[in-house]
């Protein structure tokens, strides 16, 4: 009779773990917004980070536009993939002297081709939680 109490206490107590999990995961997970494939010629808005893979099977031209100006050229090969913290890119260029580029700026991905396609994720990352620690509590 003792093994059938401490079983279902056990059982209870495994539920109620998993459930507060799923609750602190889903408060602090990330959440997509809109995912597209952008063929060559086409582009994609994202006002958040976002994910760029190369889906097909060459490389594919990406450029990515902050402002009114190309911030990121490159060339992605087959089966690549890249992510972008979009306040991070903004602080980075505005660093680097564009002043052009607003914190509120909405990046712009276009994909130059020839033949690839490229798969767009835009997310939004939930606040991060350790921000709010004091910072130097690592150290201590």
């Amino acid at each position: 009779m003792k093994i059938k109490y401490s079983l279902l206490f056990i059982l209870i107590l495994l539920m109620t773990v998993g459930i507060s999990t799923n609750i602190w995961a889903g408060k602090m997970g990330t959440k997509v917004e809109k995912i597209r494939i952008i063929a060559p010629g086409e582009a994609e808005r994202c006002a958040n980070d976002f994910f760029i893979d190369n889906i097909g099977k060459e490389e594919a031209d990406l450029k990515v536009v902050l402002g009114h100006k190309v911030y990121v050229s490159e060339i992605m090969q087959a089966g690549e993939k890249r992510a972008f913290d979009l306040p991070a890119t903004i602080h980075v260029a505005r660093l680097r002297g564009r002043e052009d580029v607003s914190l509120d700026e909405i990046a712009v991905i276009i994909n130059l081709g020839p033949k690839s396609h490229l798969r767009v994720r835009c997310i939004d990352l939930r606040e991060n939680p350790l921000k709010s620690q004091d910072p130097s509590a690592v150290f201590k």
